[in-house]
């Protein structure tokens, strides 16, 4: 019985992407799987172990024919073929592979807990899954969310795994706003045309700028995509400084950027603003 997974690559030693990239070969090379849709790269403050390098994190989905416990005992080959040996828990290492999800099944043994026991813990590993699986859900069919990702916090974005860009969401995901002939799509080109830096001591003013400049792009028709996501996505307390880019296509990109100018100024004159 065929099943999709969704499995977690983390690395901070050496050629990051290039581990990842590595470990996702592997995985396509596996008996009876193939990888279906990988999430953009995120980078990521480590945590349980602080004094390391910033981690690169991205989250594929696995189609697979494997039951959960030779899945396991595949992905530890994997990581130890591409050189993982042992160290200390949280600490650095060429790669990490973890199953999150596997279809609606529950597993729970000494070796392995299905869904994972701290994925709703882990910003890491929710926001990438959440970028190709909007829809995730646990066992019980109560949706996976960002409310309690407080651990392993998002600094940055780092794109697609080289090779693997094909089958990886553009900036914002595949979902966009605008007209459907203006070329959106995986393979296009986008640019960012406004951007403004999230911090609990800022309040919410920094995405409401954003959104207002959506809007005026989307009432003139321009494709929009958010890297990393929607400024109104996620709005928390614990959330540390983050910068959200909101792109469109690149050859809209001048256009915008004027339009955006002239419409930032009209509503300072409107609003009386200084």
């Amino acid at each position: 019985m065929i099943k999709d997974a969704y499995i977690g690559l983390g690395s901070n030693v050496g050629d990051r992407l290039g581990n990842l990239r590595a470990a996702l070969e592997a995985l396509d090379a596996l008996e009876s799987t193939n990888v279906v849709t990988v999430s953009r790269v995120v980078e990521s403050e480590p945590w349980g172990m602080t004094e390391q390098p910033a981690f690169a994190n991205a989250v594929a989905r696995v189609s697979t024919g494997m039951e959960a416990d030779r899945l396991l005992e595949a992905v530890k080959d994997i990581e130890v073929a591409l050189g993982r040996t042992g160290g200390p828990r949280y600490g650095p290492r060429v790669i990490d592979l973890d199953i999150l999800l596997l279809d609606d099944d529950e597993w729970e043994t000494p070796e392995l807990i299905i869904p994972h026991p701290r994925l709703a813990e882990r910003d890491f590993a929710v926001t990438p899954l959440l970028e190709i699986a909007p829809d995730a859900h646990w066992p019980d069919g109560t949706s996976v969310t960002r409310d309690r990702a407080t651990q392993g916090r998002i600094t940055g974005s780092l794109g697609a795994v080289p090779g693997f860009e094909m089958i990886s969401p553009p900036p914002g995901g595949w979902v966009t706003a605008g007209r459907p002939e203006a070329g959106v799509g995986e393979a296009a080109g986008w640019e960012e045309v406004s951007s403004a830096q999230f911090g609990a001591q800022w309040g919410t003013s920094f995405a409401m700028r954003l959104m207002f400049d959506a809007a005026v792009l989307e009432q003139e028709g321009i494709p929009i995509a958010w890297d990393p996501m929607p400024p109104a996505e996620e709005y928390s307390p614990w959330s540390l400084p983050r910068t959200y880019r909101l792109l469109v296509p690149v050859a809209f990109a001048e256009g915008a950027r004027r339009m955006l100018l002239e419409a930032r100024a009209g509503r300072i004159i409107d609003d009386g603003e200084v």
